[in-house]
C-alpha cells in the first residue's frame, strides 16, 4: 500500500500532465468504488467539459481500470485498482469533507505542526482540516508504533515510515506513549519530517508494482535504515537488526540503539 511519500510524488508528477485539461468522457465499472454527490448518469452529465483543477492519472488502461476519464489531449485519467480496496471521490469540498471515512482522518503527517503532533501524543484535544471536532485520545499504555499507524492520528503514515522514523528517533517500537519524554517526542517529530522528506526526495519506495506515473522508479527502498533489513547490520552501531511483531505488523529495529 503506497504511503504518504508515494501519494505525494504521484500527485506532483500528475499535476503538469492533467491540470487544466477538459474532461470529455467518463466510464466506471465499479460503482461501489465511487463516492459522489450524484448517481453515475447525473455524474456523467455534470463532469463532462469540466477542467481538472487537482491531480490524479495513470495512462495505461487494463482490466483493473475501475474509472476511466477521457481528457481533451487524447489521454486518459485512469483509476487502477486490482483488489478493489480504493475509493474515488467526486464533488464539492464542503460535501466530500462530510464523508464518513474522510472525516475520520487525522492531519497530514507532512504538514502537521509540532504543537498538534505533541497534543496528539499527550492525548490532548485538537482539531484538523478533515472536520473532526478533536484529536483522538491517546491510550497511555499503547505502543508508540501501533499508535502512529492509526490514520485517525496522522494520515499517510504506514509501516515503512514508522520503522524508519523510530530508527532515526532512537525509540523502541514497543515504547509506551506515557513513557516518552518531551525530548523523545520532539525527536520523534523531527525524525518523522526527515523520513517523509527524505523518501519524497528519493522518489518513494518502488516495491512490487508501484511506479511513478511516468513509469519511473523510486530509490528510497535502497536507502532504508530499518524497514526490511532484519538480520543486517545497523547503520549506526553495526549490531544486527531484529524483527518482531508489534500491533500485528512486522517490525524491524535495533535493540541497542532503540531501547525500551
Amino acid at each position: 500500500m503506497p504511503e504518504l511519500p508515494e501519494v505525494e510524488i504521484t500527485m506532483r508528477k500528475l499535476a503538469p500532465q492533467i491540470k487544466g485539461r477538459k474532461i470529455i468522457s467518463f466510464v466506471s465499472d465499479w460503482p461501489r468504488g465511487l463516492r459522489a454527490e450524484y448517481k453515475i448518469p447525473y455524474l456523467q452529465k455534470d463532469i463532462f467539459g469540466r477542467k481538472i483543477k487537482d491531480r490524479n492519472e495513470v495512462e495505461k488502461a487494463t482490466k483493473h481500470a475501475r474509472i476511466r476519464i477521457g481528457l481533451d489531449n487524447n489521454k486518459f485519467l485512469v483509476f487502477f485498482d486490482p483488489r478493489k480496496f480504493g475509493v474515488a471521490w467526486y464533488g464539492h469540498d464542503k460535501v466530500l469533507n462530510k464523508d464518513k471515512y474522510l472525516n475520520t482522518l487525522g492531519p497530514d503527517a507532512l504538514a502537521v505542526s509540532w504543537q498538534e503532533f505533541n497534543k496528539r501524543l499527550e492525548g490532548g484535544r485538537g482539531t484538523h482540516s478533515m472536520g473532526s471536532t478533536g484529536s483522538p485520545q491517546a491510550s497511555s499504555g499503547q505502543a508508540i508504533k501501533s499508535f502512529l499507524l492509526k490514520q485517525n492520528i496522522f494520515a499517510g503514515i504506514g509501516n515503512i515510515v514508522v520503522d524508519e522514523t523510530l530508527w532515526f528517533a532512537k525509540i523502541h517500537p514497543q515504547k509506551k506513549i506515557n513513557h516518552l519524554s518531551l525530548k523523545q517526542r520532539r525527536a520523534l517529530f523531527l525524525a518523522l519530517k526527515k523520513v517523509l522528506k527524505r523518501s519524497i526526495a528519493m522518489g518513494g519506495s518502488s516495491m512490487r508494482d508501484w511506479l511513478h506515473p511516468d513509469q519511473g522508479r523510486g530509490e528510497y527502498q535502497d536507502n532504508w535504515r530499518a524497514y526490511g533489513r532484519s538480520g543486517q547490520k545497523c547503520y549506526r552501531c553495526s549490531r544486527i537488526l531484529k524483527k518482531s511483531i508489534v500491533g500485528g505488523r512486522g517490525t524491524t529495529y535495533c535493540s541497542f540503539c532503540q531501547r525500551v
